[in-house]
């Protein structure tokens, strides 16, 4: 699959050509500052983006409101994101919804464990939100 330094697709799983006009994304972070900034950035590049703080939010979240991808950190208490990727893919509405995982780790240890859970792509924290916003466009391609 696709990758660059800190990015890499594990899945051929893609959505519809087209641009991030209309594409729901939620981003899963329990670093508000940092959730909070990558949801910007989204919506600077026009993704409608939200997010929330844990796994059980998202999963309530995504009851009324099914994201076409969600961006979900690793390390988080309560339901870590391997759990809620779990969850999501045996959601009926949910099971379609790409998922990346955005972590800090490095894609070695993430990855085995990462593919297991239902992750497509993985995109390691600390870049900015380039290497993000670059594997989402290949991800619409």
């Amino acid at each position: 699959m696709a990758n660059s330094a800190n990015t890499r697709r594990w899945t051929a799983r893609r959505l519809s050509p087209g641009g991030p006009q209309g594409r729901r994304l939620l981003v899963v972070d329990d670093y508000r500052p940092g959730a909070e900034a990558i949801t910007a950035s989204l919506i600077i590049a026009g993704y409608e983006t939200v997010y929330t703080l844990d796994g059980p939010s998202a999963l309530n979240m995504v009851a009324a409101w099914v994201p076409d991808v969600a961006v979900l950190d690793i390390n988080m208490p309560q339901m870590d994101g391997y759990a809620l990727a779990r969850r999501l893919r045996h959601n009926i509405a949910t099971r379609d919804t790409i998922l990346i995982a955005f972590t800090a780790l490095d894609e070695s240890v993430a990855g085995p464990a990462g593919v297991v859970s239902g992750f497509d792509a993985y995109c390691q924290k600390g870049g900015g939100p380039d290497p993000l916003l670059r594997l989402l466009e290949k991800i619409c391609q």
